[in-house]
C-alpha cells in the first residue's frame, strides 16, 4: 500500500465550496499549510440557497462554527421541507417535510404513509389529514415547538444568502487561522506531472506548489480538466431541466410570511424555486434550453413575477448539464462543489453533495493517503450522486403534465435499473414491508420515506394492502394526536430572524 504524503494542500476557487473546503481543513488538519486561490473577477453562482439536513451539524463539528455564529450573517431561515405546487397537474400541491411521526408505535407497525394508503387517504389530503405540521408550517407559516429554533434538535434545515455564506467563511477562516495564505489571483495555467498536478501557474507568473489540490473552480473545472481520467456520467434522459434564469424577489410588504419551507411550483417551461430568506426571496426558473430559449425563459420569469417584485432587475442565467464525475479524485486532486458534477436545484442537494466531497480531506488528515482512500471516496460519492439523480428522476417519473417541456418529459424518460427497482419494490410489496430492502441505499441522500411519498404522489401504489381501511384510519387519527402533544405551534421565521 503505497502512501502519498501531505503536509500541504491549495484549494483553488473561493465560493461556498471553496471557503467551506478551507473551513473544515483548517479546522482538521491544524498541521497543513493551506492556501486558498481565489479569482478577483469570477462571480459567485449563489444559487445554491437551501440546505437539507446536517448542514449545522457539518459545520458545528467538523468546522467548529455554531449555528448562531453563522445564521444571522448568511440572513438565514428556517427550512422545514418543500412544497411541490402543481407538480402533477389537477392543482396536485405535495408537501414534503423533513418530520414526520413514522415509527410511532402502534399495534401494525406502520408509518403513516403505509397508513394512508391502506386507508384511502388521497395523497392531495395526506399531510392535513395525518399530520399536524402541514396545519403548523403550510396553514399558520409558523416552526413547530420540535426545532431546534424553539430549543430542540430535530428536522431543521435552513435557508440563506449563498453569497454571503461564502463572504462570512473567508473572514472567519482569514481571522481564525492567520497561517491560511489567500491568494486573490487568476490561476493562468496548470501543470501536471505522471497523473498529478505539479503547481499552479497565476497571472503574475508565480507557482504554487502543494501536496494535494481541491477544485472549487465550478463549472469551469480548472484543475479537473487538466488531468487525465474523468469519467462524467450524463442523466440528461433523467433529470430534464438544463438552464436556469435566477433573480432576487422583494417581499410585497414587510409583514409578508417568510414561509418556513422552500416552494417548487411546475409551471409550463418546467419550475420556479421561491427560497425565503431574511430580506429577499431567491427565486429562478429551471428549464430545458433546448425547448426554451434563454429570452423566453426570462421574459416568462418577469411575467411570472411582475418587475415591480425585481429587486435588481439583473438576472443571473446559468446553463448546467445534469452530470457527474465518476472519477472524482484522481491523482493528488478531488473535486468539491460544481467541479465535481450537478444535478439540479429541485430537492436543495447541492450544497449537501458539496459537503459529501469535503469529506475527501478526512481522507488524508492523518498527513497521508493510499489508492484505498481514493477509490473508496470515489466509490461513496458516486453512488450519492447516482442515488441524487434517481430520486430526482422520481419527480419526473409518471409525470402526466402537459406542454413542451412536459411532453419532452414523457416522451424521453428513461428509467435507470435502479430507479425501476425501487419502483417496482413499492408496487409488489406489502406496505409495512421496509421499502428500504428494494432499493439498499446505505445512508443515501433521502430517507425512506421520501422515496414512499414521491411513489404515493406519482400514483404508484402497492399491490397488497393488508389493513382494513377502518384501522388504518383509527390508527392515524391515534398518531396525529400525539404528535399533536409536541409539535406545537412556535414562532414565525421573521420572529427568529430577529431574535
Amino acid at each position: 500500500m503505497l502512501e502519498q504524503k501531505v503536509k500541504s494542500i491549495c484549494i483553488a476557487g473561493g465560493g461556498s465550496a471553496g471557503w467551506l473546503t478551507a473551513a473544515r481543513t483548517l479546522f482538521a488538519c491544524p498541521d497543513f499549510d493551506v492556501t486558498v486561490v481565489e479569482s478577483p473577477n469570477v462571480p459567485i453562482i449563489g444559487v445554491g440557497e437551501a440546505t437539507l439536513l446536517g448542514f449545522d451539524h457539518f459545520l458545528k463539528d467538523a468546522c467548529n462554527i455554531p449555528v448562531d455564529t453563522w445564521s444571522k450573517e448568511c440572513d438565514a431561515t428556517v427550512k422545514l421541507g418543500t412544497k411541490f405546487t402543481n407538480w402533477y397537474g389537477n392543482s396536485l400541491d405535495l408537501w414534503s417535510p423533513f418530520l414526520v411521526p413514522l415509527t410511532k408505535p402502534n399495534e401494525h407497525h406502520y408509518d403513516l404513509i403505509d397508513l394512508a394508503i391502506e386507508g384511502g387517504v388521497p395523497v392531495t389530503e395526506f399531510y392535513r389529514e395525518c399530520s399536524t405540521w402541514y396545519e403548523i408550517c403550510i396553514d399558520q407559516q409558523k416552526i413547530p415547538s420540535t426545532t431546534t429554533a424553539c430549543g430542540n434538535h430535530h428536522g431543521v434545515a435552513y435557508n440563506l444568502d449563498a453569497v454571503k455564506l461564502a463572504n462570512f467563511l473567508s473572514k472567519y477562516c482569514n481571522k481564525t487561522y492567520p497561517k491560511l495564505k489567500h491568494i486573490k489571483q487568476n490561476i493562468t495555467d496548470v501543470e501536471t506531472k505522471d497523473g498529478n498536478i505539479k503547481h499552479l501557474v497565476l497571472d503574475d507568473g508565480s507557482f504554487i506548489e502543494a501536496d494535494f489540490f481541491v477544485d472549487c473552480t465550478g463549472f469551469r473545472k480548472v484543475l479537473s480538466n487538466a488531468l487525465e481520467g474523468s469519467e462524467w456520467k450524463s442523466y440528461n434522459t433523467q433529470v430534464f431541466t438544463n438552464a436556469a434564469v435566477a433573480s432576487q424577489i422583494d417581499y410585497k410588504s414587510d409583514d409578508e410570511p417568510q414561509h418556513p419551507y422552500i416552494d417548487a411550483e411546475a409551471c409550463e417551461l418546467g419550475w420556479i424555486w421561491k427560497t425565503p430568506i431574511k430580506e429577499r426571496i431567491g427565486s429562478g426558473l429551471c428549464y430545458n434550453r433546448n425547448v426554451t430559449t434563454k429570452e423566453e425563459a426570462e421574459k416568462f420569469f418577469i411575467e411570472y413575477w411582475g418587475e415591480d417584485r425585481l429587486r435588481t432587475g439583473e438576472f443571473n442565467h446559468i446553463n448546467y448539464d445534469p452530470e457527474y464525475n465518476a472519477n472524482n479524485w484522481r491523482g493528488n486532486c478531488a473535486s468539491v462543489g460544481l467541479s465535481s458534477g450537478f444535478v439540479e436545484p429541485l430537492e436543495s442537494s447541492g450544497l449537501a453533495l458539496m459537503i459529501a466531497g469535503i469529506k475527501c480531506i478526512d481522507e488524508i488528515s492523518e498527513g497521508f493517503y493510499t489508492k484505498e482512500n481514493r477509490d473508496s471516496f470515489n466509490k461513496r460519492l458516486s453512488f450519492l450522486y447516482e442515488n441524487t439523480f434517481d430520486f430526482i428522476g422520481l419527480h419526473y417519473f409518471n409525470n402526466q403534465r402537459s406542454g413542451p417541456f412536459w411532453d419532452k418529459v414523457k416522451n424521453e424518460f428513461d428509467c435507470t435499473d435502479t430507479l425501476y427497482q425501487a419502483v417496482g419494490g413499492f408496487k409488489n410489496v406489502p406496505t409495512h414491508t421496509h421499502f428500504e430492502q428494494y432499493y439498499p441505499r446505505d445512508g443515501g441522500m433521502y430517507h425512506e420515506y421520501n422515496w414512499k411519498l414521491w411513489c404515493y404522489g406519482a400514483g404508484i401504489k402497492p399491490k397488497t394492502v393488508p389493513l382494513d381501511s377502518a384501522k388504518a384510519l383509527e390508527c392515524i387519527r391515534t398518531i396525529k394526536n400525539d404528535d399533536y402533544k409536541t409539535s406545537l405551534p412556535g414562532v414565525t421565521n421573521r420572529e427568529w430572524t430577529n431574535r
